[in-house]
């Protein structure tokens, strides 16, 4: 029973949906059943009262039901849940027109309407909830100038009144509640399923992280063996410059791999260990000095790796051009968030950018600044002020 009861409720589930259409269309089937008992307990209550007048509706009703079900396997949860709503609102009304206002069938539409927020309530279904919704308000509409009208008129004594009247406030209720409890269920369980894929896409992000940060290694540690089989200090200086950058790149997946976050990088952590590295890798350490001012900004991927290559570029720049004779060279990088930017700022005690040569500005490591800072829309600038100041400013999305 148990079996065949989860097969009726996971009909019409296909391979490409997506958990919120499976778990949409799980619900629709869930409150189809609990609508089909609802008409086996009024054609229960109908018999018994002797009032046969109501059973044909509940009977039709029985018959159109099923074909929720049938139009989730063979179409999908929209015609599903169209069919669904639009019948049981003709329901209500012929109900609530043979009834009567004093029978209070109308509560019926609470449990409808709820569950009908409930599963359209999405930016993907939100089309048609407004449309289901502007029929539910014209069924309403229909009932209240039937009852004014009287447009169906079935004498129902007092007793029967009052059993209806009984009736419709419990089944109501419990119907109520039923979609609720669904509602409830579904929605832990589909909270579970996403918690799970999560999980599952975490792990074979830090792999990739993991392999992809190796491979940047392996490359780095090939550029070193070539610039130590390499005599003339042009390749040299270019392998470094090389080994330098892809450095940078793999210390974005390390920190993330490190970190066990995928969704952002501690930038000032990143900045801390790659000065480290490249100052490491240029030797001679008394002859400069850099002072870092960085607060907690965390950066996304996309961002993250242009700013380490642009950060590289600067420092490795600054190493190559700035420093003089008989003078420490001091380079100092500050970041820093300012309500939705980051701003960047590295500058060194060196001569600048001279007014009158190209030099500089013509160099491949400044143009990789200035083609990286676009790619990530930030808006930079180049300036003396008592040497190299570069500035980027960031926004975050």
């Amino acid at each position: 029973m148990k079996n065949a009861l989860q097969k009726i409720i996971d009909a019409g589930l296909k391979p490409h949906y997506q958990p919120w259409e499976i778990y949409l269309a799980r619900k629709l089937n869930s409150i189809t059943l609990i609508a089909i008992v609802n008409m086996l307990l009024g054609i229960l209550f109908f018999e018994i009262t002797g009032y046969t007048q109501f059973i044909p509706e509940c009977v039709l009703s029985l018959i159109i039901l099923p074909v929720v079900i049938l139009l989730n396997v063979y179409k999908n949860y929209i015609w599903a849940a169209y069919w669904f709503y639009i019948c049981g609102f003709i329901y209500f009304i012929s109900m609530n027109l043979k009834m009567g206002v004093e029978s209070y069938f109308i509560l019926f539409y609470f449990p409808v309407i709820i569950s009908m927020v409930q599963l359209l309530g999405r930016k993907e279904t939100l089309k048609h909830l407004i449309v289901l919704g502007i029929v539910c308000v014209v069924s309403v509409v229909l009932i209240s100038v039937g009852f004014k009208y009287k447009v169906i008129s079935i004498v129902l004594n007092d007793e029967l009144i009052s059993s209806l009247f009984i009736f419709n406030i419990i089944l109501s209720f419990l119907t109520t509640l039923a979609f609720m409890i669904i509602m409830v269920l579904e929605g832990i369980s589909q909270e579970s399923h996403i918690k799970s894929i999560l999980k599952e896409k975490e792990i074979l992000l830090a792999e990739v992280f993991h392999r992809v940060k190796n491979n940047m290694n392996i490359v780095t540690s090939l550029l070193n063996l070539k610039k130590g089989m390499s005599d003339s200090k042009e390749v040299q200086d270019a392998l470094e410059d090389c080994r330098n950058r892809v450095y940078s790149m793999a210390l974005v997946h390390q920190n993330i791999f490190n970190n066990k976050n995928i969704v952002g990088l501690n930038f000032k952590d990143y900045v801390k260990n790659l000065t480290n590295e490249i100052a490491k890798s240029l030797g001679e350490e008394d002859k400069y000095e850099i002072v870092l001012e960085t607060e907690d900004v965390s950066l996304d991927l996309s961002n993250a790796i242009p700013c380490g290559l642009i950060l590289n570029e600067l420092i490795t720049n600054s190493f190559k051009y700035a420093q003089e004779k008989n003078k420490k060279l001091k380079v100092g990088v500050k970041l820093k968030k300012v309500n939705d930017f980051v701003e960047l700022e590295v500058r060194d005690n060196g001569p600048g950018i001279p007014e009158d040569s190209n030099k500089h500005t013509n160099s491949l490591g400044l143009e990789l600044i200035k083609s990286l800072s676009e790619q990530i829309n930030g808006v930079y600038s180049f300036k003396n002020d008592n040497g190299l100041v570069f500035e980027l400013s960031l926004r975050l999305d």
